[in-house]
């Protein structure tokens, strides 16, 4: 089962294999295996753009490479960066940097291009490691007998009541005590759902609980199974073990936290659940 990261990195591979002559959102969409509203949450989630946004950044990161490194013509450039004309090519270059192609290629190289975006890097049985940033979260907790249900259910009223803040946001949940602290048995007490926050949203003028989810490297597996067919839930155990052997494997420890946790993404299979399954790593 692929992470969200492999999903949406399968739509930049498609986005770069084809930055001339261009690729929809929906056609990105279907190659990461989601729905385009998801997409277009994952998306900036995950890469810090837009889509569009990154279509037009690396069209144009690429022609000032061609401007500053080759003696082609700026019309040929422009045509062979997607553009229809010498003058969209001007428009588009001039609105996002400042100054004409001619202009660049006059002054040299910019620091502004923008790279690749690559989420993936080295995989392994299934597992890839990642470092995450350090993200605001606002934080649902429910408690036995459904913990995970009433904590979601906070978490989709809040989002109803806060739409603003959760254009682009992720859904992470981990098991506590009574106490509200992380817990690492199965028979969990309760359930916390985490959902990422931009920190201009800050502060909401009701209730709400704000917290953050530290800085770390973690190792991570997308897993994906039904309840129905498996009540035991064995197919989270399988991720959990795919987890510990990549990290046997590899000489990875177990971070002093032991700090874990599960991404609530979108199905791929009707009537199925799906993780990324997330433990932290020195």
């Amino acid at each position: 089962m692929l992470t969200i990261y492999e999903q949406v990195q399968d739509a930049i591979d498609l986005a770069e294999a084809n930055l001339s002559e261009g690729v929809t959102a929906r056609e990105a969409a279907h190659s990461a295996a989601m729905s385009l509203r998801s997409f277009h949450r994952y998306f900036p989630a995950l890469t810090g753009y837009r889509f569009g946004e990154y279509l037009r950044k690396r069209r144009l990161s690429v022609a000032m490479d061609d401007l500053a490194m080759s003696d082609a013509s700026i019309l040929a450039i422009a045509l062979g960066s997607g553009y229809d004309s010498h003058e969209a090519f001007t428009l588009a270059f001039k609105t996002e940097l400042g100054m004409t192609p001619s202009q660049h290629r006059a002054k040299g190289p910019l620091t502004r291009r923008v790279s690749e975006v690559d989420l993936v890097g080295e995989v392994m049985m299934g597992v890839l490691t990642k470092s995450l940033p350090e993200m605001t979260v606002v934080y649902f907790d429910g408690f036995k007998p459904e913990p995970e249900q009433s904590a979601l259910q906070k978490m989709e009223a809040w989002v109803e009541r806060h739409p603003e803040a959760a254009g682009s946001h992720r859904v992470f949940g981990h098991n506590i005590d009574a106490d509200g602290r992380l817990a690492h048995e199965p028979d969990n007490y309760g359930y916390r759902v985490m959902v990422t926050v931009p920190d201009q949203a800050l502060p909401f003028d009701d209730d709400t609980q704000v917290a953050s989810i530290e800085a770390g490297t973690f190792v991570v597996t997308g897993i994906e199974g039904s309840f129905d067919e498996d009540p035991s839930g064995s197919w989270i155990t399988e991720g959990w073990n795919r987890l510990a052997e990549m990290m046997k494997r590899n000489d990875l420890e177990t971070h002093p936290s032991r700090r874990w946790f599960e991404e609530i993404l979108e199905p791929i299979k009707s009537g199925s659940t799906r993780f990324d399954l997330y433990a932290e790593v020195k």
